[in-house]
């Protein structure tokens, strides 16, 4: 996929489709809030909807919403917020970014180290140490896990199994969900993920994870979202947002749900004991239970009352089908043959895609292959070691034509060209050494694309045994029978009566006579 096109992509559509505002749009897709603004702008001045941009290839969304690079230019003022935030994802010094970065870029005309410091010395100065968040019902699903793991004793070796609890928390109601699972690794982490918007009964605009390895590639402000987490995100229509490392108050409400789970749920989870993990998670399903139903402290209404009453109509509906796991391999090279190879397996692209790059999107059960953020092949998934899927409209003709010519495809042929050529083609195939039928059933064919299935097929109805009819001597019979019907229709027309001498063309005459 053509990553920065697809961020391009997945802000306008946030822009067009949600209520969220620029920031947040910004930290979502990992593109300047700068650039979102003015996507905002240029959609608003050229009055486009969504449907007018959804379908736009890449090369024509650049020229459309990007200037052409123009080279270097001398800004009159420094972009301090974006210096401050620069620095810190950096863990950069100002003195370093001067010389190495600020003043090379900026030689001869650029601002003195003094100057910058002052200017980022008075911004810093306006900075809030502290920020209270409001959370707008509907939007917002802070996820982590626990850190206090439980455990089911294993049957047979009586050892101790633990395992990790995911949580889940609504932003505006504090409604919370929690499951345990075995591991923190991507397939379950996105399993539950599914579970908890199921629980919900709807979906958020956004969902706030931790900077987990299992939703990130890469913590920190420039961060990456794991390729299967972002299929996720796309299949519920939702915007993953993690929160910033070492910055716990990004993340205080499931920071406070989770210190709450560990007290009052935890720790009686661990005086019990289970057998497995539906156990446990039978048990753990009736203590949050409890939990969302406990009314708020001083007395405020309960999470699921808060839930029933500002936050359930806010969700958007559910998607017709729930997300199937998906693994992602990026970035796949088709061979020269119009192949990739997923899992010891080949699998079929347009013909016309040989050399390029294309994801495959694989599930338990298809495989799915992308280009430039668009789908251009589905297959079954097969788990044949060494084998081949190949969809025919993916090959060129000639390619097509050869693959056509085994047995199974002639006799699939002539079961639908007619009865005496399903004879005919069976009789080919069925003696000893079959792959000797395969070139008179293919010269059938061919016959056929010349004078008409109808045709052979009546053609060979004529005779009582076909055990010792050729091709050969079937297309000397209709070639003799096409000339003998030509021969009868030119009689016909003659026999009509001779023309006239003004009926008679002379094509090289000219149209008037000449005088010598």
């Amino acid at each position: 996929m053509a990553r920065p096109m697809l961020k391009q992509m997945e802000a306008l559509r946030l822009i067009l489709t949600t209520t969220l505002g620029d920031r947040d749009i910004a930290g979502a897709v990992r593109l300047s809030r700068t650039t979102v603004t003015r996507y905002r702008h240029m959609l608003a001045e050229k009055q486009l909807t969504w449907n007018d941009v959804r379908d736009l290839s890449p090369k024509r969304m650049d020229a459309t919403f990007n200037k052409p690079h123009r080279g270097n230019k001398v800004k009159a003022e420094v972009d301090y917020p974006a210096l401050q935030d620069f620095l810190a994802a950096h863990r950069m010094s100002l003195q370093v970014w001067w010389e190495t970065i600020y003043r090379p870029a900026h030689t001869p005309s650029h601002r003195s180290y003094s100057n910058i410091s002052a200017g980022l010395r008075r911004y810093r100065a306006t900075m809030p140490s502290v920020m209270y968040q409001k959370h707008v019902p509907g939007q917002k699903v802070f996820v982590d896990f626990i850190g206090k793991r439980p455990h089911f004793i294993d049957r047979k070796t009586q050892q101790r199994v633990y395992v990790e609890v995911f949580v889940g928390t609504l932003g505006a109601s504090n409604y919370t969900y929690a499951t345990a699972l075995p591991s923190q690794a991507v397939p379950d982490f996105i399993r539950a993920h599914a579970q908890m918007f199921a629980f919900f009964g709807g979906v958020p605009d956004m969902v706030v994870p931790d900077n987990l390895k299992s939703a990130m590639t890469k913590a920190g402000p420039d961060g990456e979202i794991q390729r299967s987490y972002e299929d996720l995100t796309r299949h519920y229509g939702v915007v993953a947002l993690a929160a910033r490392p070492y910055k716990p108050k990004d993340k205080g409400k499931v920071e406070r749900q989770v210190g709450i789970l560990t007290d009052r749920i935890m720790s009686r989870l661990n005086t019990m004991t289970f057998y497995s993990i539906e156990e446990l998670n039978a048990q753990l399903a009736i203590f949050l239970d409890e939990e969302n139903n406990r009314p708020m402290a001083n007395k405020m209404p309960s999470r699921r009352e808060r839930f029933d009453g500002i936050e359930r109509a806010a969700l958007r509906p559910l998607p017709p089908t729930p997300y199937e796991y998906a693994a992602i391999k990026p970035n796949v090279r088709v061979d020269a043959g119009y192949h990739i190879l997923v899992d010891y397996h080949r699998y079929s692209v347009p013909h016309t895609l040989v050399g390029q790059r294309v994801d495959a999107r694989i599930t338990d059960t298809n495989i799915e292959l992308f280009h430039d953020g668009r789908v251009v092949a589905r297959h079954t998934r097969s788990h044949e070691v060494g084998g081949l899927t190949t969809t025919p409209s993916h090959q060129p003709d000639h390619h097509r034509a050869q693959a056509e010519r085994t047995p199974e495809a002639l006799r699939a042929w002539a079961k639908l060209a007619g009865p005496a050529i399903h004879r005919f083609v069976e009789k080919q195939f069925n003696q000893d050494r079959p792959y000797l039928g395969l070139r008179p059933a293919d010269k059938l064919k061919t016959l056929a694309g010349k004078y008409g299935s109808a045709t052979i097929d009546q053609a060979l109805a004529s005779y009582s045994d076909l055990s010792h009819v050729t091709v050969s001597d079937l297309s000397r019979k209709l070639s003799i029978q096409a000339k003998e019907g030509a021969s009868t229709a030119r009689r016909a027309r003659n026999a009509g009566g001779s023309r006239s001498f003004t009926d008679v063309r002379f094509p090289h005459a000219s149209s008037s006579p000449t005088t010598s």
